[in-house]
């Protein structure tokens, strides 16, 4: 226990990133069973839950986009030019912020129109001045890993995301409406952005070159538009479901379609974690994700057999009953697990191949749409998740096929395949088991 402890109090980078998207999503959870907890009825949580598809909607793909981009390009930059790259990006993130938020706000009956079938939406207007004022501090956590100050990382999202579940549940349940989360929710923005401008006073340098950014964005621009595509994905869900079915079915839907939080915090850190290492050192960046991603494999296994046989009888004790169909969506949503354990993007990122992501993910996107459309008539909700997990494997598959055709680097380089096998078919039995009685 001590070992533990020592471990989370002095941890390295990638157990400090883990724990921040872990923060990320236990608030997300907790926000949702709260919300679900509280006096507002399935319309109104469905209009926070719209708002906030809305809102992480025109943010998404550029700002993960440029984020995989800074892990990427930083490991290569001289000394000299690490600072200033730091400030210059940030201006890149702070005019594109102004860009997607006049964007929402001067075409908001546009969107509405086409993502939602509201014809207005209250709060969109404060959701706005959010975006403005949040996306920049995306960077902090990054800043953070890329200096090495990964207990840095720890806090900040521990004050972060601790901020935001109070903000989004205190008003609620002290009577005030979603109106007044809302305002919260821009007070925190407006101090995680001040804590932005100080980390920038520490790590940057005041310095506009925008030299720094063109190779940073030819690698960066195909990794947006992978996020762009394979993140659309989820939208065309959306749209499809606000279609097809009612606003309570969105909500339900939405309740659902969640990938296991701890698969997608501890998952998606390591990958971005080890993308620096793969730049300065393929060989040592290949035996790290292979005997790593072996812990990974035991933890989110684990839990995701477990939760896959009880989602139908907890579902409904810690949300509603009117909840109970989403346990079904949830169950098809953690074998989206499967790939979420191969990483051969990271390998891609971290040897600057970006291109090649961009046309699998849109590849992907095709058959996300094609196969939510057809299974949609035979399944309803369910169908469109069994084709978000079909399209996801796909993806990881085709990449590393492509990762061993073009550099000779096979799949056994970085993941215990025997390890992997086993618990795959334990979760897909699992699967079978839970459908018995759902």
């Amino acid at each position: 226990m001590s070992n533990l402890v020592n471990k989370i109090l002095n941890p390295d980078k990638v157990l400090a990133l883990q724990l921040f998207q872990l923060f990320r999503y236990g608030s997300i959870i907790l926000i949702n069973v709260l919300l679900a907890k509280s006096y507002l009825g399935l319309s109104d949580i469905g209009i926070y839950e719209t708002l906030i598809f809305l809102g992480t909607g025109i943010t998404f793909f550029w700002v993960s986009g440029l984020l995989k981009g800074m892990l990427a390009i930083y490991p290569g930059l001289t000394e000299e030019k690490r600072p200033p790259f730091f400030f210059n990006v940030f201006l890149l993130f702070a005019g594109m912020s102004v860009l997607m938020t006049a964007f929402y706000y001067l075409c908001q009956p546009l969107i509405l129109r086409l993502l939602t079938d509201y014809e207005s939406l209250p709060f969109f207007n404060l959701l706005c001045i959010y975006i403005l004022l949040n996306t920049s501090t995306y960077l902090v956590e990054y800043i953070y890993l890329l200096t090495d100050q990964p207990r840095k990382i720890v806090w900040f999202g521990m004050l972060a995301f601790g901020a935001q579940l109070l903000a989004v549940t205190v008003p609620i349940f002290l009577g005030y409406t979603l109106e007044m989360s809302f305002y919260c929710l821009i007070a925190m923005a407006l101090i995680k952005l001040l804590w932005l401008f100080y980390v920038l006073s520490v790590y940057s340098k005041l310095s506009i070159d925008f030299q720094l950014l063109r190779p940073y964005l030819l690698i960066s621009l195909p990794l947006v538009a992978n996020f762009l595509v394979v993140g659309g994905a989820e939208y065309v869900d959306g749209i499809l479901i606000h279609r097809y079915f009612d606003k309570e079915a969105f909500a339900v839907f939405r309740y659902g379609a969640r990938e296991l939080p701890l698969s997608l915090a501890l998952a998606g850190a390591f990958s971005s974690a080890l993308i620096p290492t793969i730049a300065n050192n393929l060989t040592e960046g290949l035996v790290q994700i292979k005997s790593k991603s072996r812990h990974l494999i035991h933890l989110l296994y684990g839990v995701s057999i477990v939760l896959m046989l009880i989602s139908p009888v907890l579902f409904p004790i810690v949300f509603r009953p009117e909840f109970t169909k989403s346990a079904l969506v949830f169950n098809i949503y953690l074998l989206i697990l499967i790939s979420r354990v191969l990483f051969p993007q990271t390998i891609l990122i971290g040897k600057q191949q970006t291109g090649i992501i961009l046309w699998i993910s849109i590849v992907e996107l095709l058959i996300n749409i094609l196969l939510s459309i057809l299974f949609i008539q035979y399944f309803g909700l369910a169908g469109v998740a069994f084709a978000t997990v079909i399209a996801c494997l796909f993806d990881k598959v085709a990449l590393a096929v492509y990762l061993k055709s073009k550099f000779g680097i096979g799949i056994g380089q970085y993941l215990d395949v025997r390890l992997y096998g086993l618990y795959s078919l334990a979760l897909i039995g699992a699967f079978i088991v839970s459908m018995t009685y759902l």
